[in-house]
């Protein structure tokens, strides 16, 4: 009987112990994925050992970003390898080229170039049209134009066709004066064929003795 009480005493006494240890014993920590170790975001960074191949860990401020809760529940110095990420570089933004506005590429509203009767030769007023011409055919050097000659319905139809020829060229001869080539200018004479309003009044007649000049725009 004796016996078997000291049995049971001693069972007892190792059953409390083993339940004793258990409570206190804790099975070590382990993490999975390192990964975020040192690059959470939590400061200072990791210090580089002066002897083992590896850093020390002890972040005093912490992150937002909540993969680093496992070190801060240690709160101890953890040593692990560890390798400083580079520093992530946005690349730079590059802003699509501007286009440059095209000019307005439109011909020139010229007023009729006027003549006195049975005359070819430029007045100052003819000549302040012409230079819009010539201003327009120097910025778009591709264009050309063509200048048409008329006459009122005075005289012989063919005589005013040579007269309107003439004063066609007249204005093509200031043309290249001014700097433009021959070859961008055209003349054609209509004479009294095409008058701009009726050959009834000595008014009109001086609105029918005219150049017009007609511009072909080319890209």
């Amino acid at each position: 009987m004796r016996k078997s009480l000291i049995g049971l005493l001693a069972i007892g006494v190792v059953l409390m112990y083993g339940a004793a240890s258990a409570a206190i014993y804790q099975p070590p920590k382990v993490w999975d994925d390192l990964s975020w170790w040192g690059n959470s975001g939590a400061t200072p960074e990791p210090v580089k050992d002066p002897v083992r191949a590896a850093y020390w860990w002890w972040p005093t401020e912490p992150a937002s970003n909540a993969d680093d809760t496992e070190l801060w529940g240690n709160r101890g110095k953890v040593m692990h390898t560890w390798e400083k990420p580079e520093p992530k570089v946005e690349p730079p933004v590059v802003e699509p080229p501007k286009e440059t506005p095209k000019k307005s590429h439109i011909a020139p509203v010229l007023n009729h170039i006027l003549f006195d009767f049975d005359k070819a030769v430029l007045k100052p007023e003819g000549k302040a049209e012409v230079d819009k011409a010539v201003a327009h055919l120097k910025e778009w050097p591709n264009d050309t134009v063509l200048i048409e000659g008329h006459t009122c319905d005075i005289g012989e139809a063919a005589y005013n066709e040579g007269l309107g020829g003439r004063r066609a060229n007249a204005v093509k001869t200031y043309m290249v004066e001014a700097g433009i080539s021959a070859d961008r200018i055209s003349t054609k004479s209509f004479g009294e064929t095409q008058p701009a309003v009726a050959n009834d009044s000595a008014a009109n007649r001086k609105l029918n003795r005219r150049a017009v000049i007609v511009t072909t725009l080319k890209d």
